[in-house]
């Protein structure tokens, strides 16, 4: 584990307290960590979201996507006994 000093602003530290955001926790190094891994789940969407995007726009993926759709029409669309 790797220990940093943070600095944070008393107006957080206060809605932290106010909302018992605090209390959820064993101890405020866990908050953090926490609140740190969201940070890193959100950002990955985002990035996801951005590749979608722009494969979105790009004409050899939309053609790979239409070529696969077609392979597997028949199996998609197979009903079970």
């Amino acid at each position: 584990m790797i220990r940093k000093t943070v600095t944070i602003q008393p107006d957080i530290v206060q809605a932290l307290e106010l909302n018992q955001i605090i209390n959820q926790y064993q101890s405020f190094s866990e908050m953090v960590s926490s609140a740190l891994q969201l940070l890193i789940e959100k950002q990955k969407k985002e990035a996801y979201k951005r590749a979608m995007l722009e494969a979105s726009q790009d004409k050899l993926y939309l053609e790979d996507m239409r070529e696969i759709e077609e392979a597997f029409y028949y199996a998609d669309n197979e009903k079970s006994l």
